[in-house]
């Protein structure tokens, strides 16, 4: 048998949607593949687990939330359609009980996700990676532990986060798309600056 140059064939440094499927892919086509994710929390503390953008401050929980507000838009509607509820202007959301539920479905994905990894054989390591070399990679761990490994190829996809306007007031007053789903309190009126 061939001794291997490298531990890996491939390390992909990102574990949202992209790096995900990259790694398995990988798999499927024989190689061993490592997976290193670390989610930095936001400047007001949120933070998540693997899946990315899209499964964690993204499209399912923005998806949840609209289908929530539909529910209620519809309760509301169906006064005109002859549904009898008492009292339907008093039909009201509850923030904590949505909130709650939205993230407990997202941690959801969050597990199924790393068990998917797992039963494809995808070292999964819970790290902030960093090149060191061209086939040298650094995880860094939330306890500063450092894992080296190799690799014959490296994938580098971080996705992107929102970042703060370089104006008075904005980290202090303002959220980002990153908090918006975990928020203590429903935001109310909430005025959008930027596009993404």
């Amino acid at each position: 048998a061939r001794q291997a140059k490298y531990e890996y064939d491939l390390v992909v440094i990102g574990g949202g949607s992209g790096g995900l499927a990259a790694a398995k892919e990988a798999v499927e086509l024989g190689a061993k593949v490592a997976v290193l994710d670390y989610v930095t929390p936001s400047p007001r503390g949120t933070k998540w687990g693997l899946g990315g953008t899209c499964v964690n401050v993204g499209c399912i929980p923005k998806k949840l939330m609209h289908q929530a507000a539909l529910l209620g838009e519809s309760i509301h509607e169906a006064v005109a359609f002859g549904w009898q509820i008492p009292e339907p202007k008093a039909i009201n959301i509850d923030w904590e009980s949505l909130k709650t539920a939205v993230q407990n479905h997202v941690k959801s994905v969050n597990w199924v996700t790393r068990v998917d990894l797992r039963n494809k054989k995808v070292d999964y390591i819970n790290a902030n990676g960093y090149l060191r070399d061209q086939h040298t990679v650094v995880g860094v761990t939330k306890n500063g532990e450092e894992k080296v490994l190799t690799a014959d190829k490296v994938l580098i996809a971080v996705g992107g986060r929102p970042r703060y306007s370089d104006i008075p007031g904005a980290v202090e007053y303002g959220i980002t798309s990153d908090d918006i789903f975990s928020l203590d309190h429903a935001p109310g009126k909430t005025l959008v600056v930027g596009a993404g």
